[in-house]
Order: structure tokens, then C-alpha cells, then sequence
């Protein structure tokens, strides 16, 4: 049986293998990295699963906010409009603003973590979303992004 497989979707290398190699340690997970939105639609599109069935082998990705071309919010968009939600998405960013939390959260993510990552954190996303807990995890993080947004809300009234 094969192991699942995650996709770590970065345009800075030195990140993008870092957190793959963190998952790979594991043993758990098969990994694909992509340096560009490009490079990793590609990827999706070789992953489909055939004979009508559906779907994409990749069934989670990490996916930093800015990239160049077309950056995570974009790629989200697009693969949200061609894979549905059947993909887990974990955004990285080092950057928080309130139109890319308000993207990123209404793309359905399970996650939203900053960088520099936090290899517990991007490992228990791993874990939980295979674990069967990615309506929570998906519940959590709308919940966050409704403080969030107050928080973005008062900060901007003052």
C-alpha cells in the first residue's frame, strides 16, 4: 500500500525542501516539492487518479502566500475550482495582512501557519489531516480567521 502524499509548494528551495525533508524524516508520507505554482500544477495534473475515479494522489499541500507569477492565494483559487476541496491546503506565510487571512481562510484551508515554520506544527498538520480530523482542523481555522478578523478590525480603528 502506498503512503499518502504531500506536496510542499515554495519558491524559496531552501524552505521548501526543509519542510518536505522534515515529513520524509517521518516515514509516514510520500513528498513532491514544487518551487512555483506552475511546477506544481504540473504535478497535480501527472498525480491524477484515472479510470474515472477521480481525484489526485496528492492529497495534501503546504503552499507559501507569496510566490512570484502566480502566488498561494492565486493557486489556491485555482485548484479549489479544479479539484473541489478533496485536497488538504496548509498556507505558510511570513506575511499577515487581512486580505490574504481572509483569501486564504475562505479557500477552506486546515491550516495557516508562519514562518520561519515550526516543525511540530507543520508535522501534528500532517498527523490530523491523514488522522481523519480535517473538518476540525478546517472548523478551527475559520474559527481563528473570525478572531482574526476582529483583531484586524480593532487594530485598524486605532
Amino acid at each position: 500500500m502506498s503512503k499518502p502524499m504531500i506536496m510542499v509548494v515554495d519558491d524559496d528551495k531552501g524552505v521548501a525542501d526543509e519542510i518536505a525533508e522534515t515529513l520524509r524524516e517521518t516515514g509516514k508520507y510520500d513528498l513532491i516539492t514544487a518551487y512555483s505554482a506552475k511546477e506544481a500544477l504540473e504535478h497535480l495534473a501527472k498525480n491524477k487518479i484515472m479510470m474515472g475515479i477521480g481525484g489526485n494522489r496528492v492529497s495534501l499541500i503546504f503552499l507559501d502566500i507569496k510566490m512570484a507569477e502566480m502566488d498561494g492565494l492565486q493557486f489556491l483559487e485555482k485548484i479549489r475550482k479544479d479539484y473541489d476541496e478533496s485536497i488538504g491546503v496548509c498556507m505558510l506565510t511570513a506575511y499577515e495582512d487581512t486580505e490574504k487571512w481572509e483569501r486564504a481562510t475562505s479557500g477552506l484551508v486546515i491550516n495557516y501557519l508562519h514562518k520561519p515554520f515550526d516543525e511540530a506544527k507543520v508535522l501534528a498538520t500532517a498527523d490530523d489531516y491523514f488522522a481523519g480530523k480535517e473538518v476540525q482542523m478546517t472548523l478551527k481555522t475559520f474559527e481563528e480567521h473570525m478572531a482574526k478578523r476582529d483583531e484586524f478590525k480593532k487594530s485598524d480603528k486605532d
